[in-house]
Order: structure tokens, then C-alpha cells, then sequence
């Protein structure tokens, strides 16, 4: 699970880790996927800066 911190863009400014995989290697790829993310409001005028998001990640390994 992955703090994500949105800026007024819907851009991400911070990012943290809430619940660890217990591996380094796919904690820091959940970290730098959530850095990517891109958000827009639904509806004018409603700021996203300051909005927390918690982003789960799910990974599959084959």
C-alpha cells in the first residue's frame, strides 16, 4: 500500500510506503509506479493539492 500526496495539477509530490511486500526490490518498483500516477478532478474547481490517496499494489509473479 502506497501514500500517494497530489499536487493542485493532479500531479504526485510525495510518496511513501504504508505496508511493506517485505521485499526491498518491490517496495522501491510500488514506489516509483505511484510516482507515474497522474490524477484529474471530477468536477471545475475542485483542487487536488494536498489530497492524500492510498494506492494499493498488487503484484503477480510468474
Amino acid at each position: 500500500m502506497v501514500d500517494v500526496v497530489l499536487g493542485s495539477e493532479g500531479q504526485v509530490t510525495q510518496v511513501s510506503l504504508k505496508s511493506s511486500t517485505g521485499y526491498d526490490d518491490l517496495d522501491s518498483t510500488a514506489l516509483a509506479a505511484a510516482r507515474k500516477v497522474q490524477c484529474t478532478p471530477q468536477g471545475q474547481g475542485r483542487a487536488l493539492a494536498g489530497t492524500h490517496v492510498l494506492l494499493p499494489v498488487t503484484f503477480h509473479l510468474h
